[in-house]
């Protein structure tokens, strides 16, 4: 525990990873408390992607139902609980994105349909802005190329060879890119995960 009180990301990484092992052994709180951390962080993410507030709560109850599921597949040491369940978010709300736009090639009707912008209740409003506002921060920080890579990848869901052909540029320098922008972004958010998740706790 730091000075403040508030929990390093250290602390809260190994927290996280015995909850793992609880959910493994069936222990229903488990799953409560990595929600009641990381719930309204992968809302934010989810919604960014889905655009959609109905869609976006469907994503999240999914990836915390994978979280369970798939408990007997997350190693440590292959990244953080929080990274993990990032990811599953992401892929499930690039999955529920992409087949939203098959469904909408059906007829030109749909392909002239703009959903309106989700209603989204204050306090998920605050939250989800707070969050826009720390992830643009870090990104504009970002050299053009490096943060251009990085959205490209995440938000359209496209490989480091898609993003090389698309580009016209080897290979070789879009993950180079990827990898200092990774680097750079993470050090960057680091500090202000620390303080949404003591927040979202009640932490001083």
């Amino acid at each position: 525990m730091t000075g403040g009180g508030r929990q390093s990301r250290a602390e809260r990484d190994a927290l996280d990873a015995r909850a793992m092992t609880r959910i493994r052994e069936g222990d229903d709180e488990a799953i409560a408390e990595i929600y009641d951390r990381y719930a309204a962080m992968a809302f934010g993410l989810a919604l960014k992607i889905v655009r959609d507030e109905v869609e976006a709560e469907d994503v999240v109850h999914d990836a915390f139902v994978a979280v369970v599921e798939r408990a007997d597949q997350y190693r440590s040491e292959r990244g953080t609980v929080v990274a993990w369940l990032i990811t599953t978010v992401r892929n499930l709300s690039l999955d529920r994105a992409r087949r939203r736009m098959r469904r909408a090639q059906i007829t030109d009707d749909e392909l002239r349909h703009t959903p309106n912008d989700p209603v989204v209740d204050p306090e998920t409003a605050t939250w989800t802005e707070y969050e826009r506002h720390t992830v643009r921060k870090a990104l504009g920080a970002l050299p053009d190329a490096q943060r251009a890579t990085l959205e490209t990848a995440f938000f359209e869901g496209l490989t480091y060879p898609e993003i090389a052909e698309r580009e016209n540029i080897p290979l070789g320098t879009v993950k180079s890119r990827a990898a200092r922008a990774l680097s750079a972004l993470r050090d960057a958010l680091g500090e202000a995960l620390e303080m949404e998740v003591g927040e979202v706790k009640g932490e001083p």
